[in-house]
Parts: structure tokens; sequence; C-alpha cells
């Protein structure tokens, strides 16, 4: 019985050293939206809840656009601008002995769309698409991601770079 119970602890420490070490990250992204037109700039916060499920929070904005039109109109002479916060999944897929992952993501979020001073329009949104990350060293990744946001009448395209730092 001792044997077993002591077979049983080993089989189980060593599930744990494979397990990753780093379970937090915080990074930076480069993004372009397709509806909106322009470059955006984020920040990102990740939870690794397993070795293979992490949840990232992130927040976006997107630089004005000054020919952006609305419905065939053109916005008034200080453009469109946009920010938007989400709260996504990621399953992650080991593609290269740990160093490669894709993942599939899924989250919801707000995006507000700003035209003028007076003039801003907040919607729930609905985020789905893909990532690919490459581990460049133990605490530090890039990566590259297309997510499609869904939400009333200001759907896009979104893709983006970024770089993270794991701790």
């Amino acid at each position: 019985m001792k044997k077993l119970f002591l077979a049983m602890l080993v089989a189980l420490l060593s599930m744990g050293a494979s397990a990753q070490d780093k379970k937090y990250g915080l990074g930076l992204n480069l993004l372009y939206g397709t509806k909106i037109k322009t470059m955006g700039i984020g920040v990102k916060g990740q939870l690794y809840a397993t070795d293979v499920v992490r949840v990232e929070a992130n927040a976006a904005y997107f630089l004005k656009n000054k020919e952006f039109s609305w419905n065939d109109e053109k916005q008034d002479w200080e453009g469109m601008k946009m920010w938007d916060v989400n709260v996504v999944g990621h399953y992650l897929v080991d593609v290269s002995q740990q160093k490669a992952w894709i993942y599939p993501l899924a989250g919801i979020g707000l995006s507000n769309w700003v035209s003028g001073i007076f003039s801003a329009k907040t919607r729930f949104t609905i985020n789905v698409g893909a990532g690919f990350q490459y581990d460049v060293a133990d605490d530090f990744a890039i990566n590259a991601e297309a997510k499609y946001q869904i939400n009333d009448g200001y759907n896009q395209a979104i893709l983006g770079i970024g770089a993270v730092y794991k701790f």
C-alpha cells in the first residue's frame, strides 16, 4: 500500500513539474480596425487559468480617422475615433514543443465610437477569432491575432501584433 501511495505521489509531482511556471502576463498591441480604417494601440493583461486556458483583459484606442464615413455620410471635420475594452478566453494548442502556440479566442466587450465632441455610441461586443504566439524566452512572447467584433452596426475585423512579458 505504501509503494502504491509513493508511486501516485511521484506521478502527481512530476505532472506539476511539467506545468508552466508563469501565471500572469502584461503586454502591448499594435492594431488595425477594418471598419474605422485606422491604427490602434492597446494594452493587455493575461491570467493563465491552466497550462492551456488563458483569460485576457485588453483595452485599445484607435486613432482618429477624418475620412470615416457612416451610412454614406461624411462625419464632421473632427472625424471618428474609437476605443474598446474586452475580456476574451484563449485555448492554447502547442505546435512546436512549448515554443509556438495557436489559439482560438472568444469573448465579450464594449466598444465606443466617438464623432465630434458630443456624439458617441457605445455597444456591447462579441469577439471571435484566432491567434499565434511564439515564446521568444521563458518570460517573453510575441503574437499575431485576428478577431472579428460583432455588434450593432459597427462590426469589424481587428488585426494585431503584440508582445507580452510573462511573470
